[in-house]
C-alpha cells in the first residue's frame, strides 16, 4: 500500500515539475490571448478520429485475445481500454492492469493471460515508437543537434546509438540472456517444489498465473489475419498523427507557421515520449515535449505552443472522462452482452 502512495506521489510531483517547466516563461497575457483566437469547428472530427484510435486499439487487442474458440464483445474490449485510460489519468500504469480485469470479468477470460496480451501491445507500441524516433531523428528533422536541446544530450546520443549495428547486437544478447534467465528461474521453482512439498498449493497458484501470463504474452504468434494485425497498428498511429494536425486549425498553425502531417508527425512521436513518462494521463510531460519540439523545430511561439497542449490534452481527457462512463453504464446494463463459448476460466 505504501508503495502505491509514494509511485502516486512520484507521479503527481512528475506532473508538477514539468508542467511549470511548459509554463514558466510564458505570460499569463501571452496565453490569454493565444486562447482568444481559438476556433471550434476542429473538435467534431477531432472527437471520431480520437474514439477511432480507440476503437481500433481494441480491435487489435481482440486479435491478441481471440483463438482456441474464444470470443469477445468488441464493445466490451473498447470499454476496457477506454477504462484503461481513465484510470491513467489517476495512477500511472494502473489503467493496464483495470482493463484486463474488466475484460476477464465480463467475458471470462484469464485475467493473467489478458495482461500479458496488454504487456505484449505496449511493447508492440515501444517498437514502432522508436522506429518512428529513429524516422524523424534521420529523415525528417533537418539538423539533429535539434533534438539536443528537448531530450537532454544525454537521451539523445541514446536515441542515435539505436540507429548502430553494436546497439542491435546487444540488445539480442539482453533478450537471450533475459529468456534464459526466466528459464533457470523455472527450474529453479521445480526443484523448490521437489524439496519443500508444503510449497505444492503456493507453486501451483503462481505456475499457473504465470503460464497463462506466458500465454499472453506470446500470443502474437497465434494471430490468425497478419495483414489486418498490421493495417490496424499502421492505422492506430496514423490516428495519432491526425489528432495532432487537425488542433493546428484551432490556432491556424497550419497557415501561419506551415505545420503540416510531415511536423504532425514529429510533434506525435515527441508527444508518445513525453507520454511514457510516468505521469497521470501525460499531465504536464505532454505540454512540455509538445510546446517545446514546437518552439524548437518549427519555431512555434511558446504562448502558442503551450496554449494548443493545453487544448489537446484537456479535450482528450474530457473524451475520455465524459465516454468511458457511459459506456461503463452500458456495459451493465447488459447492452454489449453476447453469447459465448469456448472460454478460457480464470486463475
Amino acid at each position: 500500500m505504501l508503495k502505491k502512495y509514494l509511485r502516486f506521489i512520484v507521479s503527481i510531483l512528475i506532473a508538477a515539475v514539468f508542467l511549470w517547466l511548459a509554463v514558466r516563461d510564458v505570460s499569463f497575457y501571452d496565453l490569454r490571448l493565444t486562447m482568444g483566437k481559438l476556433t471550434y469547428f476542429w473538435l467534431l472530427p477531432y472527437l471520431f478520429v480520437s474514439l477511432l484510435s480507440h476503437y481500433l486499439r481494441a480491435e487489435r487487442w481482440k486479435q491478441l485475445i481471440e483463438r482456441d474458440g474464444i470470443r469477445t464483445s468488441r464493445m466490451t474490449l473498447f470499454t476496457g481500454v477506454m477504462l484503461g485510460y481513465m484510470v491513467n489519468y489517476a495512477v500511472p500504469r494502473l489503467g493496464e492492469v483495470s482493463r484486463s480485469v474488466f475484460v476477464g470479468n465480463k467475458e471470462q477470460i484469464s485475467r493473467s493471460k489478458l495482461m500479458g496480451t496488454v504487456v505484449l501491445e505496449r511493447l508492440l507500441d515501444l517498437v514502432v515508437m522508436l522506429v518512428l524516433v529513429v524516422f524523424v531523428a534521420a529523415y525528417l528533422l533537418s539538423d539533429y543537434r535539434q533534438i539536443i536541446p528537448l531530450l537532454g544530450n544525454d537521451t539523445a546520443q541514446w536515441v542515435q546509438s539505436l540507429m548502430s549495428l553494436n546497439t542491435a547486437l546487444i540488445i539480442a544478447i539482453l533478450a537471450l540472456a533475459s529468456l534464459a534467465s526466466l528459464y533457470l528461474i523455472y527450474r529453479l521453482m521445480l526443484l523448490l517444489r521437489r524439496w519443500f512439498p508444503s510449497l505444492q498449493k503456493t507453486y501451483r497458484l503462481l505456475a499457473d498465473i504465470s503460464a497463462k501470463f506466458t500465454q499472453g504474452l506470446v500470443s502474437i504468434k497465434d494471430v490468425k489475419n497478419w495483414p489486418l494485425f498490421i493495417l490496424l497498428t499502421v492505422a492506430i498511429w496514423f490516428c495519432y498523427i491526425l489528432m495532432t494536425y487537425i488542433p493546428f486549425t484551432a490556432f491556424d498553425l497550419h497557415t501561419e507557421y506551415g505545420l503540416g502531417m510531415r511536423e504532425a508527425l514529429v510533434i506525435t512521436v515527441v508527444s508518445a515520449l513525453g507520454v511514457a513518462l510516468p505521469s497521470p494521463g501525460g499531465i504536464g510531460t505532454y505540454h512540455w515535449f509538445v510546446s517545446r519540439s514546437m518552439l524548437l523545430f518549427f519555431a512555434v511561439p511558446e504562448a502558442e505552443g503551450v496554449a494548443y497542449a493545453i487544448v489537446t490534452h484537456l479535450v482528450m481527457m474530457i473524451i475520455i472522462l465524459a465516454a468511458t462512463p457511459m459506456l461503463l453504464a452500458a456495459n451493465r446494463a447488459g447492452w454489449f452482452q453476447k453469447l459465448k463459448s469456448g472460454r478460457d476460466g480464470d486463475p
